[in-house]
């Protein structure tokens, strides 16, 4: 049966292609996508930002938000249904067998396979997924209130906020900084809240204020207004780039830390000497585990913490692909694949 995909065949070049569905092994599982979320990654996949880190490999078909139904399944398949719902996040899959697999970071495996690069993506009709790997939304929460294009986004932009905050192990009324109110950001403000920090939103962007209230944030503030911000716990930075970050480290609290989400490959600068003297600490987050994902889905949907999606019809990708590269999506991008 054919279907239609979209593939980069080279950096900046994707065309709309269609392809043979090939038959599916017993430990496999073939869906049927519906929607696909647009991340920032996608772009640096697309226009060859990434190609000097030396994984990505061309022709591919992009797109790790991926959410559809269950349409086949393996034999040796035994914890989704056919119709289930089920999605697929940046990790594909993994050997299972290493000391990070073993340890539920999978997401380290040297041996792991990426969506969207080294499998098919979302950008895609139909999607294979690995058994180990298929998480049925459906038998995890009570999904009644949201819409599929909404559940997209947890993969990738709410995965890796939420494991991002988890893993600074914030503590109630600990003053907490959101830098961007995007894709990324709209999300963080939301689990940052359900930590019970005290959180304050950064944008360039004042018109932005009533959404950071609306979404639960505290205070809001423009980056001129740094001076305001007082002593801070924790900063977390969703930005596509790390200069404004690094205007912070005077504001943290001794044993502050400044996480880095925004997928950005420039450099940073900084004075050790700023870090020693509060023993501060900067770090990343790589996406998540398959356990941070059911943490992620369960927490969001149970306490109706949505993503504010913006949907483009399967046809329209290059338009959409232009608007989230031009930063002028509202919040995230879905693309309505079926």
């Amino acid at each position: 049966m054919e279907y239609r995909r979209w593939v980069c065949n080279k950096p900046s070049d994707i065309t709309l292609e269609r392809s043979e569905i090939y038959e599916i092994d017993d430990n496999e599982v073939l869906i049927k996508v519906d929607y696909c979320g647009i991340c920032h990654s996608d772009i640096h996949i697309i226009d060859g930002d990434w190609n000097s880190r030396g994984f990505v490999n061309y022709p591919l078909t992009p797109g790790h938000e991926v959410i559809g139904k269950v349409v086949k399944k393996g034999k040796n398949v035994d914890k989704v249904d056919i119709n289930d719902i089920v999605g697929l996040p940046w990790v594909h899959s993994s050997c299972l067998d290493c000391e990070y697999c073993l340890s539920s970071n999978e997401q380290f495996c040297e041996n792991r396979k990426i969506t969207g690069i080294n499998t098919i993506g979302g950008y895609s009709e139909y999607c294979v997924l690995r058994r180990e790997f298929a998480i049925p939304v459906n038998k995890l929460v009570n999904i009644d209130n949201w819409k599929l294009e909404e559940i997209a986004p947890l993969y990738c932009a709410g995965l890796t906020t939420y494991t991002a905050l988890k893993k600074l192990n914030i503590k109630p009324m600990m003053r907490v900084a959101i830098l961007g109110l995007g894709g990324l950001g709209h999300m963080a403000v939301q689990y940052s809240r359900t930590f019970g920090a005290y959180t304050i939103v950064f944008s360039s962007d004042i018109s932005k204020k009533k959404l950071a209230e609306k979404l639960g944030a505290d205070q809001f503030l423009t980056y001129d207004e740094i001076e305001k911000v007082g002593k801070l716990d924790i900063v977390l930075s969703t930005l596509p780039n790390s200069e404004i970050a690094m205007k912070f480290i005077p504001y943290l609290k001794a044993y502050g830390k400044i996480s880095f989400v925004g997928a950005h490959i420039n450099e940073i600068s900084f004075q050790p000497i700023s870090l020693i003297s509060k023993n501060l600490v900067l770090t990343g987050n790589a996406v998540g585990s398959r356990i941070d994902l059911i943490e992620t889905i369960k927490l969001s949907i149970s306490n109706n913490l949505k993503p504010m999606v913006e949907t483009f019809e399967f046809h329209e990708l290059p338009r959409a692909l232009e608007i989230v590269r031009k930063g002028k999506a509202k919040l995230r991008a879905v693309l309505k694949v079926s």
